[in-house]
């Protein structure tokens, strides 16, 4: 809760803060002459104990100008603060505030309190709980200046807020529809990350009314559960670092123990919990630090961002340190700036392993593709092949609503041509036929090679006898092309005088071979010196 108004010439003057010990029994004095001698029977104390007790914040002012003013306790998580004012005319403010208590401002526990008359005053402010998160800071300042920053100051942490749940609910989005745990556990590591600095600022206070003190803290140990669940994936950090990876397991473990001990022994939470997250910081970073040395690439980032998070850290550590109230200020907003930055770099680090999975999936895909592609191509003739016939085969549709005609080619005499001229030659003719047929079938033409010399097309917009016309015609192109005896034989069948593919199959294969037998009693056998 630390806030620091920058005043400038403030129209008041105010001694250092005196840290009192409070008890239970004492009496506040009854007069403004009388609280010199009350403070000296009171014991002093240097700062307070973060396992909670009471204690007495002191200050003197002297209010030069009539103004408003405010005045807060900054710094820590505190249940009940009682501000007491006394003038020298022994007029006595008392205003109430804290974690327990209703709110002037945002994420603040300031009061409005007015000052009668000029001259001195006493602030004696009282405050109590069962722990502290930090070294109290009590401040006294102009209305206009200090809700102005507090204004500012509610606008940052609500922006801040803001961002990290929108980062989590991206990295959750992206996780569900890759199916990839490294964002879903980025994910939840965020949501909890926001909902610790949701309840440190008092969000839950605010805006649900949740008092409970016990649990103020306890989401916080959430955040190395799934931080070790996120950076263990995301560094691969059981192969490059096995025995750090065995501690990360630790960590979790024992953030998950330290949850109904925080809970029970409320005084210690604080305590329990701070060391909990230094330990789970420096163990991220040795890890990552590991795994950069290891060679892992995703590595560098991690670093960056858990040093960035070494700045909350630092600030904890130092929680028995006490600060005025520049220090609070910027103690209290580094540490969610910091948290924001950090899981910044990791999105980044994140989208940029998302972008490199999605080309990687894509040159994948791509890959199979020209694999399954080159699988139904032959490599002679640049055709579909057989495997790719039998799968159009198996999607045809033997229905009278639409017929498919399939027309089947056979090259005479290529055995002949192989066996006295060469494979060469018979290459030639197997590249010549394929060409033929591809200049007068159109796109609209599903050609095949399913065997040696044979060849196949599906129309379902060329009927019999244009199949027939087109065919004749690349017969006519081979012999042009070819030797005298070179040709095609060729039989056409369509779906609607079938039942399934292999009376269609048949019913062609056997018009081709009656022209074939035609054609072989009108030619003259080959010779066996003539070549193409």
């Amino acid at each position: 809760m630390a806030f620091a108004p920058s005043l400038s010439a403030a129209p008041f003057s105010a001694s250092s803060q005196q840290i009192y010990y409070a008890e239970d029994q004492q009496v506040l004095p009854h007069r403004y002459s009388d609280i010199p001698l009350w403070l000296n029977k009171l014991n002093k104390a240097e700062r307070v104990s973060l396992t909670g007790g009471s204690y007495w914040l002191v200050k003197k002012l002297n209010i030069t100008e009539p103004n408003q003013w405010i005045t807060n306790v900054e710094g820590p998580v505190i249940e009940n603060i009682d501000y007491y004012l006394y003038s020298e005319g022994n007029q006595i403010r008392h205003l109430s505030s804290g974690y327990l208590h209703s709110y002037d401002y945002l994420f603040s526990y300031a009061r409005h309190i007015d000052t009668p008359t000029l001259g001195g005053y006493w602030l004696i402010t009282r405050i109590s709980s069962q722990y502290y998160t930090d070294q109290p800071q009590l401040s006294f300042g102009l209305k206009s200046e200090m809700t102005q920053l507090y204004h500012w100051r509610a606008s940052v942490i609500t922006l801040c807020l803001g961002a990290l749940l929108i980062l989590a609910i991206y990295n959750g989005a992206v996780g569900l529809v890759q199916q990839d745990r490294v964002f879903a556990y980025f994910s939840t590591y965020l949501f909890s990350i926001t909902l610790s600095l949701g309840f440190i600022f008092h969000v839950g206070v605010h805006l649900f009314h949740i008092k409970l003190l016990s649990i103020h803290l306890l989401p916080i140990l959430a955040i190395p559960v799934f931080s070790v669940l996120f950076y263990s994936r995301f560094l691969n950090l059981e192969k490059y670092a096995p025995r750090l990876w065995h501690a990360s397991r630790y960590i979790v473990g024992l953030s998950i123990i330290a949850v109904p001990i925080a809970a029970i022994w409320v005084n210690y939470a604080v305590v329990l919990i701070y060391s909990v997250v230094v330990l789970w910081i420096s163990l991220a970073l040795a890890s990552a630090l590991q795994c950069w040395r290891q060679g892992s690439k995703q590595a560098q980032m991690f670093i960056l961002s858990t040093l960035l998070l070494l700045i909350p850290a630092m600030l904890l550590t130092m929680s028995m340190v006490p600060k005025n109230s520049t220090t609070l200020l910027a103690a209290d907003l580094s540490v969610i700036i910091s948290c924001v930055l950090s899981t910044l770099f990791m999105s980044l680090a994140l989208h940029y392993k998302f972008k490199r999975l999605t080309l990687e999936s894509l040159l994948v895909t791509q890959q199979l593709n020209q694999e399954r592609d080159a699988a139904r191509l032959d490599a002679l003739t640049n055709l579909k092949n057989r495997y790719a016939f039998n799968e159009y085969v198996n999607n045809i549709e033997f229905t009278d609503s639409q017929s498919t005609c399939l027309a089947l080619v056979d090259i005479d005499y290529l055995k002949s041509i192989n066996d006295q001229s060469g494979h060469q030659e018979g290459d030639k003719l197997i590249k010549l036929v394929a060409e033929a047929l591809s200049m007068v079938l159109t796109e609209k033409v599903q050609l095949f090679r399913i065997g040696g010399d044979e060849f196949a097309a599906f129309s379902i917009h060329l009927n019999r006898s244009d199949m027939d016309e087109k065919l004749a015609i690349a017969d006519k192109i081979v012999q042009l092309n070819g030797s005298a005896h070179s040709g095609i034989s060729f039989g056409c069948a369509t779906t609607d005088e079938c039942q399934d593919p292999e009376q269609l199959f048949y019913r062609a294969d056997m018009t081709m071979y009656q022209q074939k037998a035609q054609r072989k009693r009108k030619t003259k056998p080959l010779a066996i010196q003539e070549s193409l």
